[in-house]
């Protein structure tokens, strides 16, 4: 029979595989980072004061793979001080330095619509392509593969009130995801599944062509092949 010091031995070794994961994993992401408070802090840094109300991120889905992210931001008050181009511009860059976003942004712009800042960018690293169906990864969070590793990605939330992922013309959503409602082309989180609630570490949202025999098969066959 195992010695009382022994079992505490193996309860510390079986604690520490369980506890280590979650603090290895850096910090939470969101996929809109100009939708969080960091846009308050980044305009208080620049001498300016935001009051932000409504918010949405869209993701529109080309089929060359290349995505195109758009935030729409609703200002109660501060609107007026965003109007001049490059303190703007960096509020909006240091807002989404702060918050680890899931994309790589390219060619970043913003401008106002009245009292809404709208910022929209590209990603070309954030889809992959199987057998004809376009797999959509940005949400996808990585873990260490050995629980004694450090490494694991951030998980994702949406930051926005409402958070929507929209399919190429000619190619539908594929499947469920969590919380998020789907139609034929969109995913979407809002509400209580927006907001700070973590989006599932293994999402990867799958287009498949709408002309496309046995879609489920193919999305399934896509996926497994892109994960080794």
């Amino acid at each position: 029979m195992p010695s009382a010091r022994q079992l505490v031995l193996v309860i510390a070794i079986l604690s520490l595989a369980v506890a280590v994961p979650a603090a290895a994993l850096a910090p939470p992401r969101a996929a809109c980072g100009v939708c969080t408070d960091a846009l308050d802090t980044a305009a208080a840094e620049n001498g300016i004061t935001l009051e932000r109300e409504q918010s949405a991120m869209a993701v529109d889905v080309a089929e060359n793979g290349s995505t195109r992210w758009t935030a729409r931001v609703a200002l109660a008050a501060g609107a007026d001080r965003l109007t001049n181009d490059t303190l703007r511009s960096n509020v909006v860059a240091d807002a989404m330095e702060q918050t680890y976003a899931p994309a790589t942004p390219e060619n970043v712009s913003s401008h106002l619509d009245g009292d809404t800042l709208v910022v929209t960018y590209r990603d070309t690293d954030a889809v992959t392509s199987e057998s004809d169906v376009l797999l959509f990864t940005s949400f996808h969070a990585s873990s260490p593969v050995n629980p004694f590793l450090i490494g694991g990605e951030g998980t994702v939330y949406a930051g926005a009130d409402e958070l929507t992922v929209r399919a190429p013309d000619g190619y539908a959503v594929q499947g469920g995801y969590g919380d998020a409602t789907t139609t034929t082309d969109t995913v979407r989180w809002s509400g209580d599944a927006a907001g700070e609630s973590s989006i599932d570490r293994s999402t990867t949202i799958a287009f498949v062509r709408e002309d496309t025999w046995f879609p489920g098969v193919r999305a399934s066959f896509a996926r497994l092949v892109t994960s080794f």
